[in-house]
């Protein structure tokens, strides 16, 4: 009899196991918008699907749609040059057979393309970077994986009378802002516009779950081309390489982010009022600055990156005009973020500058955080405008309509520098290494330890907003690295490695190659 139950038990396992591990598996179709046909497609490899609409409509969670290999630009206006747009909600006129989700809220503040985040929906290339698009844009959506693609926006595009058509279009873009593209960043009050609702500050329907991986993104170049005389710092057509903003649980990790240099002095990833964000095992070369967590952006993370050649700060902060704040209190104006950044960690990062008089300014960049970490990173050839710059958010002052205060942030407040290693440019000789500036910026729980400053046999810079020398575990030894240059991230992070007689190991990046 007990062997029997035993065996009934075990029978019931192994048809519940079977029952989850098909439900997990989901189905795969196919999309090619160039050789495929929507009315005679069925979503086979030979039959693919040729918008990617159409394919979205026969998906839902744990399935993948592949992307055959292509250039998809070639697909035109009318396809948007191959662009990913998962921005449908339901005030937009749906048709049959596309995701129609509970209506919990104002119809445009709920988004179809929301998938289990923890059966999520991948949509993927063929092959690694087969597959070239113009851009990928979320809005309000949630659940998904982009993996593989070669994303080249092109901010160029003209119709027949000469106006730019696809000007400062992201990479990739992110966002849950209830008011029409063409009125992008025009709120002039902390309320969201036209009055919505508290729905603005309801998470549960932001963009969410998101995961970009294996991707490389990077700007095309001019119609004039990438000539001697085009400079990428004038280049006023220019925004994000990657940007996500107003949402939460983002991943972006072991993409290849280049090229991203523009006027504005935007960064290769921008991630303003936006939590719960990994950036993680990515390359990120020729841009501006590198990684922003800004607008009361929490618990970010910003691990084992390698900024190649940027010329701005590393990471982490920025300025948020709260006009464009989102994380307010619906009725008051005057609602803002005690602090830029709250919980950001950086750790095993790679900063390295290796051309000649085009050195980052300070890698670090703090614009008021609260409890912000960075530790174990190794910076190489910086410290000319020194290695940490404290700043006040919302640095223009300008308050919301309706409000008469400043909302402007002076305060940083539990900032950790530890078990980082520093080797200085070589003409480091005055410069203050830890640096403050802005009337009334303060900093408030500074803990700064067992760090390195290798300046070429030199002495180190005195003063500042803390003295290097005198902190605890001060080292200005050769931290004996591997050295060299590499070609692509692994060969980078391994010059980093100490070498076997290095008296320093703990301190600097971290690295086990990833398999």
């Amino acid at each position: 009899m007990r062997n029997n139950c035993a065996r009934a038990l075990l029978m019931f396992f192994a048809l519940v196991l079977l029952h989850i591990t098909a439900n997990g598996a989901g189905k795969t179709i196919y999309v090619h918008l160039l050789d495929g046909d929507d009315a005679t497609a069925n979503g086979s490899y030979g039959h693919p699907f040729k918008s990617w609409r159409v394919a979205l409509r026969h998906v839902s969670s744990g399935d993948t749609i592949v992307a055959k290999n292509g250039d998809y630009r070639k697909a035109g206006q009318e396809a948007k040059w191959g662009a990913l747009d998962l921005a449908l909600t339901l005030a937009d006129q749906l048709e049959d057979g596309e995701p129609h989700p509970a209506q919990s809220a104002r119809p445009d503040a709920v988004g179809i393309y929301r998938y289990d985040p923890k059966n999520p929906l991948t949509i993927r290339a063929e092959t690694k970077h087969g597959v070239i698009l113009d851009h990928i844009r979320f809005h309000l959506a949630s659940g998904i994986v982009i993996d593989g693609f070669d994303l080249f926006p092109n901010p160029y595009y003209t119709d027949s009378a000469g106006q730019k058509l696809n000007r400062r279009r992201n990479g990739i873009h992110g966002d849950s802002v209830y008011e029409p593209d063409d009125a992008y960043n025009h709120v002039k009050t902390n309320d969201p516009p036209g009055r919505y609702t508290a729905a603005w500050y309801d998470r549960g329907l932001w963009t969410s779950y998101i995961t970009v991986r294996n991707c490389k993104v990077h700007y095309e170049c001019p119609p004039g081309g990438c000539t001697p005389s085009y400079d990428p710092l004038q280049d006023d057509d220019r925004l994000y390489l990657i940007k996500f903003n107003q949402s939460h649980h983002i991943t972006i990790e072991d993409n290849d982010l280049f090229d991203g240099k523009n006027y504005q002095r935007k960064p290769a990833i921008d991630l303003p009022c936006s939590e719960d964000i990994i950036v993680r095992r990515n390359l990120i070369h020729n841009s501006h600055r590198g990684v922003v967590s800004k607008g009361g952006g929490k618990r970010v993370l910003i691990e084992a990156n390698i900024f190649l050649d940027n010329s701005g700060a590393a990471f982490s902060g920025g300025s948020t005009d709260p006009n464009l704040f989102i994380d307010g209190r619906y009725g008051d104006p005057c609602s803002f973020a005690f602090y830029e950044s709250y919980d950001m960690t950086a750790r095993d990062n790679l900063v390295v500058s290796t051309r000649p008089g085009e050195r980052p300014l300070e890698p670090i960049s703090i614009w008021s955080a609260k409890n912000a970490v960075v530790v174990n990173n190794t910076f190489v050839g910086i410290g000319e405008r020194g290695v940490l710059l404290i700043r006040p958010g919302n640095e223009v002052d300008s308050p919301a309509k309706g409000c008469g205060r400043s909302v402007r942030l002076t305060l940083t407040d539990n900032l950790t520098l530890k078990n980082n290693i520093f080797i200085l440019s070589g003409v480091v000789d005055e410069t203050m290494l830890y640096q403050i500036t802005g009337k009334g910026v303060t900093t408030v729980g500074f803990q700064h330890a067992d760090n390195t400053f290798f300046n070429g046999g030199h002495d180190v810079p005195l003063g500042g907003l803390a003295d290097p020398n005198r902190e605890p575990g001060f080292s200005k030894d050769d931290p004996k690295l591997v050295g060299g240059s590499g070609s692509n991230y692994a060969t980078w992070m391994d010059t980093v490695k100490p070498r076997n007689n290095s008296s320093l190991r703990g301190r600097g990046v971290r690295y086990s190659r990833k398999e």
